[in-house]
């Protein structure tokens, strides 16, 4: 005896008269596919305020979905119902690439990685009738952004607040790496145990907000610098915040305009060298030493800049009683001004210097 199973013609999907809040769409599609219509209402309310997509697609679905009774095409013209597609098609593509992007960005390419092979696993095995070729354009929307952040070596720590990071020790041999999120970045290296001599490997990875490498303001570290500014994503996050980026490099005192190279700060005066590596994404970036007594966040550029003597007043035409009142203002201006600038010179230079030495 043979026996034949008869399928189910599949139900046709529209929208919803009945029962519907908004457009039907939610309450059609759970009709035709026997899924609860508040789930499908809370998943676009869900991706609305998650990835900002949940209101274009249901807009999309309005105008592609026919209503109850109308014949496709007949509601709406052809032309508006292939811009939406083609526009929810340009939104999805959009949203993978920011998804994969911003994943890789922050150190997890891996979600990347795994949300592609998904996609690929469902249009071959959950979708077969689609074929691979349908698997090329989301694929391609989420493995280009990831290989291109991943190409430009910037990778920012997942937190956006104001870090701190102060080792108890630093030893030579090692690397020890210092990552900035989307915050300001403060390492610390005043308390740091730090070896006599020798050579102590720092990589510093500079984010879109300033960076600050405090050393010791007591002690010669001398300083091997190789540093690259990368203002890809501060001129980005620059253009959102409606601000220009505050990039460049300033080490004891000397700014250092070129995006990337290489500079050496010694001097015969005993002590470490820090080969300090250090990339920025365009976030400005302060190394030097400052005393226990000053906070590198409330005053990254200690000692200040070069004070500009003022010249004597002109007393042509003036009383003597005005002219003598000028002097004395003058004279004590000028002393503080001198006393100004030769803290400058004896501290801009840093430890290292024979300046810093005679302190």
């Amino acid at each position: 005896m043979t026996t034949f199973q008869i399928e189910q013609p599949l139900r046709l999907v529209s929208r919803s008269r009945d029962g519907r809040w908004l457009g039907g769409v939610c309450a059609g599609v759970g009709r035709a596919r026997g899924i609860n219509p508040g789930w499908l209402r809370a998943g676009f309310v869900i991706a609305g305020l998650v990835a900002g997509v949940g209101m274009p697609v249901y807009l999309a679905c309005w105008l592609i979905i026919p209503a109850e009774g109308e014949v496709p095409g007949e509601g709406s013209s052809g032309w508006l119902v292939a811009l939406a597609k083609v526009c929810a098609a340009c939104l999805g593509l959009a949203t993978l690439a920011v998804l994969a992007a911003t994943a890789t960005l922050f150190g997890l390419g891996w979600i990347a990685v795994a949300l592609a092979a998904a996609i690929l696993l469902a249009v071959l095995v959950a979708w077969p009738r689609l074929g691979p070729a349908w698997a090329l354009l989301p694929l391609a929307g989420i493995v280009l952004p990831a290989v291109a952040v991943a190409a430009s070596g910037t990778q920012f720590a997942t937190n956006t607040g104001h870090v701190t990071v102060a080792p108890h020790a630093l030893a030579p041999g090692g690397v020890a790496t210092f990552r900035a999120g989307l915050g300001t970045l403060l390492v610390d290296l005043r308390q740091t145990e730090l070896p006599a001599s020798g050579t102590l490997n720092v990589r510093v990875q500079g984010g879109v907000r300033r960076t600050i490498v405090a050393l010791p303001h007591d002690r010669c570290v001398h300083v091997e610098l190789t540093y690259a500014v990368r203002p890809f994503w501060s001129e980005v996050a620059s253009a959102v915040a409606g601000r220009a980026p505050a990039a460049g490099v300033r080490v004891f005192g000397t700014d250092l305009w070129d995006q990337s190279g290489k500079r050496l700060l010694s001097s015969p005066t005993p002590g470490p060298v820090l080969k300090l590596d250090l990339t920025s994404a365009g976030g400005s970036v302060y190394v030097r030493d400052y005393p226990e007594t000053v906070d590198p966040d409330v005053d990254p550029d200690w000692p200040g800049y070069p004070v500009y003597l003022e010249p004597p007043p002109k007393l042509h035409g003036v009383s003597k009683r005005l002219a003598r009142y000028e002097v004395r203002s003058w004279r004590a201006r000028h002393a503080a001004e001198v006393r100004s600038r030769l803290f400058v010179e004896q501290n801009v230079g840093g430890p290292c210097t024979a300046a810093g030495a005679s302190r």
